[in-house]
C-alpha cells in the first residue's frame, strides 16, 4: 500500500529521473559499460557492439514517458518532461537501430549524443521541479525566521 502511494506521488516520476540519471553517470565514470549485444553490422573494419548503457538510454526514457504521461496535464515542467521523455526514445530507438545498419558510426555517435543531451535535459527540468518543490519552501521559512529575529531585535533595540 505504500508503495503504491509513492509511485501515485506527482513528484515520483521526478524523483526517478534524478536517480536514474545519477545511476547512468556512476556506471559511466566507474566504467560499468558492458557488451550486451553484437551486431552483425561493421564500422571502420570492426564489429558494432550494443553495450548496456545504449539499453538503458532507451529503457529509462520509456520508463519516465509512461510516469510523465500520466501527471504531462499538471504544470509546464511536466509537460516539458514528457515531450522530452518521447522525443529522447526516438532518438535512443534510432540508435540502436543504427547498430545493425554497416557503415554508419558518425550518424549513430551523432544519435547517441543527441539522446544523452535530452536525457540531460529531463533531469535539468526534473531538478528544477524538485528545487520548486522542496527547496525554496525551506528557504521561505528560513528568511521569515531570519526577518522575525531581526524585527524581534529592531524592538528590543528601540525598547530599550
Amino acid at each position: 500500500m505504500q508503495l503504491r502511494k509513492a509511485v501515485e506521488n506527482k513528484m515520483f516520476p521526478h524523483l526517478l529521473a534524478a536517480f536514474q540519471w545519477i545511476f547512468l553517470v556512476i556506471s559511466l565514470a566507474f566504467n560499468l559499460n558492458y557488451s550486451v549485444a553484437i551486431t552483425g553490422a561493421v564500422a571502420n573494419s570492426g564489429l558494432k557492439a550494443i553495450m548496456l548503457f545504449h539499453v538503458l538510454m532507451l529503457l529509462f526514457p520509456a520508463v519516465l514517458c509512461l510516469l510523465f504521461y500520466r501527471i504531462r496535464k499538471e504544470e509546464i515542467a511536466d509537460k516539458y518532461a514528457f515531450s522530452l521523455s518521447t522525443i529522447t526514445i526516438s532518438f535512443s530507438l534510432a540508435n540502436v537501430i543504427l547498430y545493425f545498419v554497416n557503415d554508419l558510426a558518425l550518424v549513430m555517435k551523432a544519435t547517441e549524443v543527441v539522446a544523452w543531451s535530452l536525457y540531460n535535459f529531463i533531469f535539468s527540468v526534473s531538478m528544477y521541479k524538485i528545487s520548486i518543490v522542496f527547496l525554496f519552501p525551506t528557504m521561505r521559512r528560513v528568511v521569515r525566521t531570519q526577518k522575525d529575529k531581526l524585527q524581534d531585535y529592531r524592538k528590543l533595540k528601540i525598547g530599550g
